[in-house]
Order: C-alpha cells, then structure tokens, then sequence
C-alpha cells in the first residue's frame, strides 16, 4: 500500500484477535507510524502515542453495531487507502487491505466445523457483498487460504499468507520435574467451536484420569463441568496470565474444531511445551510431527499415555520442523501489512 493509510480496528472479536491486532498496531506505532494516516478504534486499550486516533463509539449493541458500521461504513469513515483489521470488508471504501482470523467466514461446504447460525451467514453475505472494494487480502496459513477460495468466487487475485510470530520475549519453558499428574492447560473461552464439551467424554473414560485440566471459562459457562474432578477453571484471564500459566504447564491441550490460526499452539511450539491436539487441518499445518493428535475419546487416552511416558523419558517430538514456518518477528509483521 503506496503511500499514507488509514486502519480500521473497531470490528475485533475474540482474545487472540484482539491480542494479535493490539500487537500489530503496537509496531506500526514504533516503527511505522509516518506511513498511517489515522486508526479508528472503539477502546482505548492501546498504548499508541505517535498515531492520530479516532475513538468510534457505539451506540447500538455490539453485534447490530458491527453490522451498522460494515454496511454505512462509507457514512462513517474516511474514503481512503484502508487496512481493515476485522475480517469483513467495509462497504463503499475503495483500495482496502483486509486482514481475516474469523475461520467461521469459511463455507460449512467446505469446512464443516464453520457454523450454520444465523450471524456467520450473514457476515459471509456482507463479506460476498463488500469484497469488491478489497485490492489485498491477508491470512495467517496456507489452509485458510485455499479454504476462502473455494468459499468465494470473487476474491482479489492478491491473497498473502503471512503467519503471525509469538507475543512474548522470554526464553523457552523450563520443564517440570516429571509428576505422576499432569497438569493440562486449554486457554479458550465458550464458543461453540472451541469444543469445550469434549472434556464430558473425557470423563466418560474408564481408565484412570491421572490429570488437571486447567481451562478458561466465565463462571456461567463452567457450570456445565464444574462437577467434573479433573477440571479446574482459571476463569478468564489476560494473555499476560496465560504466558504466566505456561511455567505451571506440562501439556497444552487444544480441543478447537475450528481455527484459521491458532496462537497457544504457536506460543507452545516456541516454549517447546507438548502439544495435545484434535486431529484438524489446522492443528496439523501447525504442529506437524510436535503435536500428539486425536480424534475421539480412545485415541486422547492414547495419546496422553504416550506424551506422558515421553515427558518422563525426556524424550519429546522434535521442535525444529513445527518452528520453521513462524520465522517473522512482529517488525516484519508490520512492515509486510503495510506493504
């Protein structure tokens, strides 16, 4: 993108989004800020001194906010060179670049995990709608590329994969000393892809449940496991107590059925913590040989009995293959979204 542009941050959904757009403009303002123009936001949660801000505030619930704003967007902003940080395209504002994390914009045709509700088949409608005005799309995995086009027809023959790095700075995760109860760490909140309820099956095996799962939910949203033994819950935590939480954990577990990318796994890989994944296509464009993989309740327990014998062995998957793809610093990052 030549010249001076404008973003547009107010349309961020979920933890991760809004840890790795908070991470992105957090660069831009130390390193590029001469190129931007002005940043609409809809908080101020960011610590960005050198950009012009334009703080949008709502005045309609949030859900029939995002939808005002993407279908009057050129009644609201600017008309000119956009990076689009919130997955859908803004109606009527020309020469945009738009960067997509939501996986549910993805056809359930061809990824069955992609939800049928009501709200995803709208956004796909307005994403159909409104990808005229993109010249450049941004996605963070090769998957979620190939999975868009076959989703759309229309899409811009400019579509970059450009993996996001990790969001910490210090050295890699020191390992426990071996314990005959593991602690499992899932960081996650109560959407219906994350799959929370599989844990339900993980209470139905007859075999010793010999860990703690650690997990990440509102206090309503635990109801449903809190009379589970083997399930503890942190409630929701900031992204800085979960790098915290990672010196306490001995596996990361990722139960999502759905991701166009997924940081925990990347932040796990870096840390060089075990990775025990449900078998998707995202996990395994991942975590390649790093993760221990299942796909039902029989192939968790024999994963897990796997990864624990390898943990009081020492003797974990190879790193080096699952590490290579995330080889960009946040620098990097910045620079190639404003290319």
């Amino acid at each position: 993108m030549k010249g001076r542009i404008q973003i547009h941050a107010t349309n961020i959904e979920g933890l991760g989004a809004k840890n790795v757009v908070k991470n992105l403009i957090s660069f831009i303002n130390k390193e590029f800020y001469t190129r931007v123009e002005l940043v609409y936001l809809n908080n101020n949660d960011y610590n960005i001194p050198n950009l012009n801000i334009k703080n949008y505030n709502r005045v309609f619930p949030k859900s029939l906010s995002r939808l005002f704003e993407i279908i009057f967007s050129r009644f609201l902003f600017k008309n000119s060179k956009t990076l689009v940080l919130g997955d859908i395209p803004l109606n009527g504002i020309k020469n945009q670049t738009l960067f997509i994390h939501q996986a549910n914009l993805v056809s359930p045709d061809i990824n069955k995990y992609s939800s049928k509700g009501i709200k995803f088949r709208v956004l796909r409608y307005l994403f159909r709608y409104n990808i005229k005005y993109v010249d450049r799309i941004i996605v963070q995995s090769d998957f979620m590329k190939e999975e868009l086009e076959s989703s759309y027809k229309a899409l811009p023959k400019k579509i970059d994969v450009i993996p996001l790095p990790n969001t910490f700075d210090f050295e890699l995760h020191k390992p426990k000393k071996y314990s005959k109860k593991l602690v499992l760490f899932y960081p996650a909140l109560n959407y219906k892809h994350k799959n929370h309820e599989f844990l339900l099956e993980i209470a139905k095996s007859k075999t010793l449940i010999d860990f703690e799962i650690y997990i990440t939910l509102k206090k309503k949203d635990f109801k449903k496991y809190e009379n589970l033994e083997f399930v503890k819950n942190l409630g929701v935590i900031s992204h800085q107590e979960v790098l915290e939480f990672y010196n306490k954990t001995d596996v990361l577990l990722n139960l999502s059925n759905l991701e166009s990318f997924c940081l925990p796994l990347v932040e796990a890989i870096y840390l060089n913590i075990p990775i025990l994944t449900i078998d998707r296509t995202y996990s395994k464009w991942m975590c390649e040989d790093f993760g221990y993989y299942f796909t039902d309740l029989a192939s968790f327990i024999s994963s897990m009995d796997t990864i624990k014998q390898d943990i009081k062995d020492q003797n974990l998957k190879p790193i080096s293959n699952a590490k290579k793809k995330f080889k960009y610093n946040w620098s990097d990052v910045a620079a190639m979204f404003l290319e």
